[in-house]
């Protein structure tokens, strides 16, 4: 997740602008139908934003602040900041996560249209491969994105971060316990344990394929916050500090 400032994040925008800008030109340049393709990205584009901000929740939290640290929504700029992370709108943050939106499915279509057309051109069933080859290269990367881009989550330092880690290292133990399959976790924060016992419990937010939030895993560490000595799965409608 980035934050910016003012002066950054203007350049930010031109540098993605020139860039959406220069993928038009070259889609222009490839096919009498680039206008399609350009017009499907800027739909597409504020859509997936404005999804993004409400996939991606990092709830206020308090794990390694003085006080109540700010959440946020969106990535990879946030979009929504404050109270519950659904607060101030970000109309800098909105623009910036559009204009990338734009590069990366204006860039992603040209490297599927180059995969298709080279597999397509050399089977009888030329069309079918093609749209075969098409849905699969646009689908199954985003399903299974989780694996490889990590979604935003908590910024902890010091021993909230250390005991955080080590709760990570021990997910395994309780993904079974999820109904789908948990491709990956993001911290929501850590606090003391709710049932009165020593130590602290991590709480983590459980994303599936296509980032599609899966519930809360939680897990109360020892007293020493190397190991979990409990631990289980919430529904997002309920908090991790309830129970």
């Amino acid at each position: 997740m980035f934050q910016l400032t003012l002066w950054p994040s203007i350049g930010v925008g031109l540098v993605l602008l020139i860039g959406a800008v220069l993928l038009a030109v070259w889609w222009r340049q490839q096919t009498f139908r680039w206008w399609v393709v350009v017009a499907a990205a800027l739909v597409a584009a504020p859509a997936l934003s404005w999804w993004s901000g409400q996939v991606f929740v990092v709830a206020d939290y308090r794990a390694g602040c003085d006080s109540l640290c700010p959440g946020y929504r969106g990535a990879p700029f946030p979009i929504y900041e404050g109270q519950t992370a659904g607060g101030d709108f970000l109309p800098a943050g909105f623009l910036l996560n559009t204009l990338l939106q734009i590069g990366l499915l204006l860039s992603w279509a040209a490297l599927i249209r180059a995969v298709v057309h080279r597999l397509g051109s050399k089977s009888r069933s030329a069309w079918l491969v093609q749209g075969l080859v098409g849905v699969g290269l646009f689908v199954l990367p985003i399903a299974l994105s989780p694996l490889v881009l990590p979604p935003p989550d908590a910024h902890v330092r010091g021993d909230p971060n250390r005991i955080a880690i080590n709760a990570r290292r021990e997910v395994y133990l309780y993904d079974d316990l999820v109904d789908l399959p948990v491709l990956r976790v993001a911290l929501n924060d850590v606090r003391p344990r709710p049932d009165g016992q020593p130590g602290m419990r991590v709480c983590l937010r459980i994303y599936t394929y296509f980032y599609l939030p899966a519930g809360w895993l939680y897990l109360d560490m020892t007293p020493e916050g190397v190991h979990s000595n409990n631990g289980g799965v919430l529904p997002l409608s309920q908090s991790c500090w309830q129970n």
